[in-house]
């Protein structure tokens, strides 16, 4: 249950942030395209686009995790037993809750000051705010920190996260009939 709900508001959350990545692209196309052949490029491009980049990274963070999908080694763990496999990934579970965790706690005070003062950047006609892109960090840095809680207890008791096929009804267990 809990790994369903995790596991379509990450997939909503990604797909958002691939939307929001692919707006980007064409904000910086209209941007050039202004500057090149109308001298008028828009305003404020270079700080959205800054902005936006952590957001979009935050956004996408939690369903990376909770997929597996990150970056991984695996000349070691892949030669390790059930148990050490386990081993590894309680301990990765464990790196990644003290490392979101962190980030949340220390996002929190600069997140509630950014509102208090309707923090902003650039300079000119446009001033991006920053405030609810440090609203994003805190908060997906907490549900990345939840995806490792749900990994590390997949981890200790041995059984694995739900996957998109499994979601969809899966295809797992399902008998091909051979036509030898």
């Amino acid at each position: 249950m809990v790994d369903n709900i995790f596991n379509s508001v990450t997939r909503v959350c990604s797909t958002i942030a691939a939307f929001w990545a692919l707006a980007l692209a064409f904000l910086i196309l209209y941007d050039i395209t202004g500057r090149a052949f109308f001298n008028s490029p828009f305003d404020g491009t270079i700080e959205i686009v800054a902005n936006s980049m952590v957001s979009i990274l935050f956004l996408q963070m939690p369903y990376t995790i909770y997929r597996g999908a990150h970056l991984r080694t695996a000349v070691i763990y892949q030669n390790l037993g059930d148990y050490g496999q386990r081993a590894i990934d309680v301990i990765v579970a464990l790196l990644g809750i003290w490392f979101f965790y962190s980030i949340a706690l220390g996002g929190w005070e600069d997140m509630i000051i950014g509102w208090e003062v309707d923090e902003r950047e650039g300079e000119g006609s446009i001033r991006v705010p920053i405030y609810p892109v440090r609203t994003l960090l805190v908060i997906f840095a907490a549900i990345s920190l939840i995806a490792y809680v749900i990994l590390g207890w997949h981890a200790l008791f041995g059984s694995r996260p739900i996957s998109d096929e499994d979601e969809a009804g899966g295809i797992e267990g399902a008998k091909v009939d051979s036509p030898l």
